[in-house]
């Protein structure tokens, strides 16, 4: 159930705990910073990341694609929110002005958005369930709720392949999912959202099943790894960078005043 691919990359020896720190990080900035130039380089050097893994370009590519109509989502939703101060209209959808300042909103919120989900499908294309559920006990978490944890991140990649495959099974039946109608789209959705809520509650019961059948429920805070996860120089020195990277442009970003 895993998209885990194995390596040997400088991304892939690192602690699940230094990505977690990492992924704080990047958590930080986006709150802090909303420049949409900024978030663009943000996700333009986590892409660049997974060639560093040696993540197959197939999936990158396919990630990008599955993102941006999440971004045009995100600006269409904002054109709705004239700002407060001085709004620059650029235009009008019939008698309703179009700022610049939402369209920026809109694609500093997307860019946001693309962030948290590059960075979570790295940690989990080169951390595996086990190092990841490892880390999540060495950080003093139950192992009930790291297994849980763990699990769920690992989910994230196969549940959008899942809904992609019931997508395509769907318009291979005549289902207009793709429709330019958002009303026709909207209806359209539903044979693609129900089958996967389906798909993922029967996920979710099969897992349970199989901790059960390996005993995971007696006594879980007692058991072993088979790989026992450890800092190195390298983690020590990815955090300093991480730290200094997320102060850096935090300060520059305020004392500029870049903030959009």
């Amino acid at each position: 159930m895993s998209e885990y691919y194995p390596g040997a990359s400088i991304i892939h020896r690192l602690d699940p705990r230094t990505k977690f720190f990492i992924f704080i990080c990047l958590m930080l900035i986006v709150v802090f910073i909303m420049n949409p130039l900024i978030l663009l380089g943000i996700d333009i050097a986590i892409l660049l990341l997974y060639v560093v893994a040696g993540i197959p370009l197939s999936r990158v590519k396919g990630m990008i694609i599955g993102v941006i109509p999440v971004i045009i989502m995100f600006v269409i939703l904002n054109i709705f929110v004239i700002p407060v101060k001085n709004p620059t209209i650029i235009g009008y959808i019939g008698s309703y002005p179009i700022a610049w300042e939402s369209i920026r909103a809109g694609l500093s919120g997307g860019l946001r958005f693309a962030i948290f989900v590059f960075f979570s499908r790295l940690l989990t294309m080169t951390t595996s369930i086990g190092e990841l559920v490892s880390a999540l006990i060495k950080l003093k978490l139950p192992a009930e709720a790291a297994v849980a944890i763990g699990i769920g991140f690992s989910s994230v990649g196969i549940l959008i392949e899942q809904i992609n495959t019931i997508k395509e099974a769907q318009m291979s039946r005549g289902a207009p999912v793709e429709s330019r109608n958002p009303i026709t789209k909207a209806k359209a959705l539903i044979s693609v959202t129900v089958p996967s809520i389906y798909l993922t509650i029967l996920r979710g019961l099969s897992i349970a099943k199989v901790l059960e059948s390996r005993a995971f429920t007696y006594n879980p805070s007692k058991r072993t790894f088979r790989k026992i996860v450890k800092f190195t120089k390298l983690d020590y020195i990815v955090i300093a960078l991480s730290i200094g990277a997320t102060l850096i442009l935090v300060i520059i970003t305020k004392f500029y005043h870049i903030t959009y």
